[in-house]
């Protein structure tokens, strides 16, 4: 059995976006270059969005869902400020449908580039309610999180977020695709005011982790994230299973008889049983899971 698994997104998982960047398109060939793919699904079972290991769908190979949903996201233009859901929201329609809790693990990042989660420390709820009634835009009431390459950012459902331009990150999420806008930059796309700020905790507050910081691990109520420098890492048992990031550098990944070398832009799935990683100096890796 293949233990160590790459995926091979296809037209399903590769998605266009009116904010998506040009090196998507490049990194996973794209027929066209300069299309604006904004999000490669890389594992993903979600119905009508399940990615392929080779020639296979992932769903066949795993023998059912995979437990959370990673992608690749390529950001030209700030996305919207929005929120996602907890496990508990009245999703009309999906009732049975998890939350959306989600972390991000930065690429590559533009000069200046940033990412917001939660309330700036000079916002209070009521400041920020207003605003939304208002139609005002949001950014500059939400904590600003500078963000350069190996950059970690674990956002709890039900908080109030918005990723800028500039950025080439790994997300790793609960498996769902709900999402209230708040406000969107004056895109034609609708909000959804409303229904996001029944969505939102305004208390809520990001989980961040900076280069330069003593390696750790950031847990959320469902995902967990093990942030690895250079050296060698052994997991013998593992949580089955686990999404292998390079976030700076290359690394060498190895399970019993497999060895997969994995740079920037390359995120792997190990399945089950034991795998162990490389990381030369100057590297960083993450492994996720939930």
């Amino acid at each position: 059995m293949q233990r160590l698994l790459r995926p091979a997104p296809g037209p399903s998982t590769l998605k266009l976006t009116r904010w998506g960047g040009t090196r998507l398109a490049a990194l996973r060939d794209h027929p066209d270059p300069t299309a604006r793919v904004g999000e490669s699904w890389e594992f993903s079972t979600l119905p009508d969005h399940t990615s392929r290991v080779g020639d296979r769908p992932l769903t066949e190979l795993l023998g059912g869902p995979l437990p959370f949903l990673a992608k690749l996201i390529d950001t030209a233009l700030p996305l919207s400020v929005q929120v996602h859901p907890g496990d508990t929201a009245n999703i009309p329609d999906r009732p049975d449908r998890p939350g959306k809790e989600e972390a991000w693990v930065i690429l590559a990042a533009d000069p200046g580039a940033t990412v917001w989660a939660g309330l700036a420390d000079t916002c209070t709820p009521a400041d920020f309610r207003s605003a939304v009634a208002a139609g005002a835009p949001l950014l500059a009431l939400l904590r600003a999180i500078p963000v350069v390459t190996g950059s970690v950012v674990l956002v709890p459902a039900r908080t109030v977020h918005a990723i800028g331009g500039g950025i080439l990150l790994a997300e790793i999420q609960q498996p769902s695709d709900c999402t209230y806008r708040f406000h969107d930059h004056g895109s034609e796309r609708p909000i959804q005011p409303r229904e996001a700020l029944a969505a939102v905790d305004l208390e809520q507050q990001p989980h961040v982790w900076q280069p330069g910081s003593p390696p750790a691990t950031l847990r959320g109520r469902h995902l967990q994230l093990e942030i690895l420098g250079p050296g060698a890492h052994r997991r013998d048992r593992p949580r089955a299973p686990t999404l292998v990031i390079p976030a700076r550098g290359h690394l060498d990944l190895h399970a019993p008889g497999e060895h997969q070398q994995l740079a920037a832009s390359d995120l792997a799935l190990a399945r089950s049983g034991p795998f162990w990683l490389e990381l030369p100096p100057g590297s960083l890796a993450v492994l996720g899971h939930i």
